[in-house]
C-alpha cells in the first residue's frame, strides 16, 4: 500500500491524539502484544511509539494488577 506524504502526516496526526479514548485502546493493544510475547521495542516499533512509553504503560498496569490481587 502506497501513502501519499499528506496521507501518512494525516494518520500520524491521528495515532498522536491524547483523547482517553485513543490512549486507552493504543495501551491495551500494547499490552496484549507484550503478553503475546512481542519484546518492548517491537511493540513500540509496531505502534510508532516510543520504547519508553510501552514500558511506562507495562508498569503502570503491572501495579495496577498487583494492587487488584
Amino acid at each position: 500500500m502506497l501513502l501519499s506524504t499528506s496521507d501518512r502526516a494525516m494518520l500520524m496526526t491521528a495515532l498522536q491524539s491524547k483523547s482517553a479514548d485513543v490512549v486507552q485502546a493504543r495501551m491495551a493493544n500494547a499490552l496484549l502484544l507484550l503478553s503475546d510475547g512481542l519484546s518492548v521495542e517491537d511493540v513500540a516499533g509496531l505502534l510508532f511509539l516510543d520504547q519508553g512509553v510501552i514500558s511506562d504503560w507495562q508498569a503502570l498496569f503491572t501495579k495496577h494488577a498487583a494492587r487488584a490481587a
